[in-house]
């Protein structure tokens, strides 16, 4: 009888050590997962600011013509226009933080956009913005760079648009 016990105390034991392998496991999981995140929305912000230059546009400038960082990518006026007046020219940047169109926006649509070149509603960008093609990769971080950005839920007519 006590053989008996004994066999399901270590049946038992080593369940629990299962269990607790496993659960270290999925916890380790999740703790690559957010580094990820991590390291692609810190590429995001590489890719916004030192390579697209989207500060040019989606960020208004301060009294002394520099890009208001208090106000990164929240939404602007153009400071410039093409000599003869094209169809669909984009006369704003709107906001793209997560006050804006990130926040419209779901996550799909967004890298849909930065791969295929195509809107939500399947339109191309207006003027000036350029139709990129980035990889998968890097779309996934811009979104993710961008939808980390609080931006602000002014009331602002470039901020109610949805197209860039």
């Amino acid at each position: 009888m006590r053989f008996k016990y004994f066999i399901v105390g270590i049946a038992v034991l080593v369940a629990v050590a299962l269990w607790q392998v496993r659960a270290d496991q999925d916890s380790g999981g999740k703790k690559d997962i957010s580094a990820e995140a991590a390291n692609l929305i810190k590429h995001g912000d590489y890719l916004v600011n030192e390579v697209a230059g989207c500060t040019h546009c989606h960020t208004p400038p301060d009294a002394k013509g520099q890009p208001d960082r208090s106000r990164a990518l929240q939404g602007a006026t153009l400071a410039f226009a093409p000599k003869e007046k094209t169809k669909n020219w984009a006369d704003e940047a709107p906001d793209i933080t997560s006050g804006g169109l990130a926040g419209k926006w779901g996550e799909d649509q967004l890298v849909k956009f930065l791969t295929m070149g195509v809107n939500p509603d399947g339109d191309k960008p207006m003027p000036p913005m350029p139709e990129f093609h980035l990889n998968a990769r890097d779309a996934r971080a811009v979104t993710l760079y961008l939808k980390s950005l609080p931006g602000s839920k002014g009331s602002k007519e470039s901020d109610k648009k949805n197209k860039p």
